[in-house]
């Protein structure tokens, strides 16, 4: 009976997180919640990398209930926990779902592609398909929150030493031979 509560509680703080993002200021509040301050980088590398593996997870149309749930659950950036979980739109179905099967070919020692014949063994194709996207899952969630992490990482290095207007002047003020004894 506490887990019914428990995920009934789950859903409706779901709902409650998503409806603003509805509103007229929805895009705004989604900005502000893409770049507060006051979760770091790790924190936002783990929050995509995590919205990347639900979005792939073989739970199709629950993927944002879980993501939004768990987000609130570990408090996590709701925003890009929303964001990343949505991997799974519609054009990029086919491709997710052909590389869970080849990735779980791996795991059943097949390599087959679905064909008339093999159609007959369904429950082998669906064990080889959910093997390999949760595999598929663990993977790309990785690597999208090493990438996500070093993508944030750049970013703070690049406007943290931006050669600013102004500056050029303030070297040759520090160097008056020139950088490198090289006159300008």
């Amino acid at each position: 009976m506490r887990l019914i509560e428990t995920l009934t509680v789950n859903c409706i703080k779901s709902i409650t997180v998503i409806s603003p993002y509805f509103s007229k200021n929805g895009l705004k509040l989604l900005f502000e919640q893409l770049y507060d301050a006051s979760h770091s980088d790790e924190l936002k590398a783990l929050t995509a990398g995590i919205g990347v593996f639900l979005g792939i997870l073989p739970i199709w149309g629950f993927q944002t209930v879980a993501a939004i749930s768990l987000a609130i659950f570990f408090r996590l950036n709701k925003a890009l926990v929303l964001l990343f979980s949505h991997i799974s739109l519609p054009p990029l179905i086919p491709l997710v779902v052909f590389l869970s099967y080849r990735a779980g070919g791996l795991w059943m020692g097949t390599n087959s592609i679905l064909t008339r014949k093999s159609s007959q063994n369904f429950n082998t194709h669906l064990q080889q398909y959910i093997f390999g996207s949760i595999s598929l899952a663990f993977a790309v969630g990785i690597a999208t929150a090493l990438l996500t992490y070093f993508a944030l990482k750049l970013v703070r290095f690049i406007k943290q030493y931006r050669v600013q207007p102004g500056v050029e002047k303030e070297l040759l003020l520090a160097y008056p031979d020139g950088i490198n004894g090289v006159e300008k």
